[in-house]
């Protein structure tokens, strides 16, 4: 039987994560007595490792040339900006005219924003010149692209070097860094060093992910049970997501740094052939994966409208938040899709 394209676990896990983020951030908006994912920020490390292992697989199909290292490495960017780019601006446009309407920028302020938010629409917001952060929740994803866009090239040319060497480096040293600033990982403006701590957070945790993948393509856990495999993957994943909750005392001894070093092992799992779940390569799971991405960075727009409304119970609150998220986000799948395709379209004729 074929392979699939896709992962459908993983993409139901990018689901999951991205929802336990946004109820994370509506919870930090509304203050509530009782709230759930105080500690929702970690959802973030999974996206993170996940991606360092994507990375890695993608960049493993480019053979060092040195006729085509910077074209090849220019290359893979621009395709990875294009995949974010038309979700991110569907929201940056939303929400900068909500905010137009409701600060009451006249014609001139509101040219003046629009010009200050230029960075934030390049997604350019952690290179530390954001002036107008709209969509202040993306900057993992900024983060993501800037120290991509720096390894890329070392990626390609020394490959090995940079798997084996590098990562390692990058991971144990950055977060080291980070941990010596402040126990746990809820920090990302702060300047450190030569850039904000964003950028520490990623390149470690992408390094981190880079190396699960050399773990994969080893092999490493080829002969292990399936069963097992399953059963470390539920349990660990139920560490992370519990650890996320915050409110539970037995839970209060492990830190930020614990869940990120679980998660590596869980991701890793959840890649291996040998932990494939069947029934979950669907169309449907592929596509809960998908809107991950626009459910992350809709929740600043609806956050706005939503917050302030009075509601009789938290969980009735946060339901309808999670359901507009999620709709709006098909919505701007439905919109964005559709334009593209009028745009390939119409690409032949031009």
């Amino acid at each position: 039987m074929d392979k699939p394209a896709r992962n459908g676990k993983v993409d139901l896990l990018k689901f999951l994560f991205s929802i336990i983020v946004i109820i994370y951030h509506f919870d930090n908006a509304v203050k509530y007595p009782f709230e759930i994912f105080t500690r929702g920020y970690i959802g973030v490390e999974f996206f993170f490792v996940t991606s360092g292992f994507l990375f890695a697989k993608s960049l493993s199909k480019y053979t060092y040339q040195k006729e085509t290292l910077i074209s090849n490495s220019v290359g893979f960017m621009k395709k990875k900006f294009l995949s974010f780019f038309p979700y991110h601006f569907f929201f940056f446009a939303a929400t900068f005219i909500y905010a137009w309407i409701n600060y009451g920028w006249t014609f001139q302020k509101g040219f003046a924003q629009l010009f200050r938010s230029i960075p934030d629409l390049l997604m350019l917001r952690m290179s530390g010149i954001s002036n107008l952060p709209l969509l202040g929740h993306e900057w993992y994803i900024s983060a993501m692209l800037i120290v991509m866009f720096l390894l890329t090239p070392f990626a390609i040319k020394y490959r090995k070097a940079f798997l084996l060497y590098l990562c390692p480096i990058l991971c144990v040293g950055l977060l080291g860094i980070l941990y010596h600033q402040k126990h746990d990982l809820d920090f990302v403006s702060q300047w450190m060093l030569i850039c904000p701590a964003g950028i520490l957070r990623a390149a470690a945790e992408l390094s981190l992910g880079c190396l699960c993948y050399v773990f994969h393509e080893k092999g490493t856990l080829n002969k292990v049970p399936k069963a097992l495999l399953i059963l470390a993957e539920v349990f660990l994943y139920a560490l992370i997501i519990f650890y996320a909750l915050g409110t539970l005392n037995s839970f209060k001894q492990f830190n930020d740094y614990t869940m990120l070093f679980l998660a590596a092992p869980a991701v890793l799992i959840s890649f291996s052939d040998r932990s494939s779940v069947r029934f979950l390569n669907n169309r449907f799971v592929y596509f809960l994966g998908k809107l991950s991405f626009p459910i992350y960075l809709s929740q600043i727009f609806i956050r706005q409208i939503l917050a302030p409304l009075p509601f009789p119970s938290y969980a009735l609150h946060t339901t309808v938040y999670v359901v507009c998220v999620i709709a709006v986000s098909l919505l701007c799948i439905l919109v964005m899709d559709n334009l593209q395709k009028l745009r390939q379209a119409a690409a032949p004729d031009c």
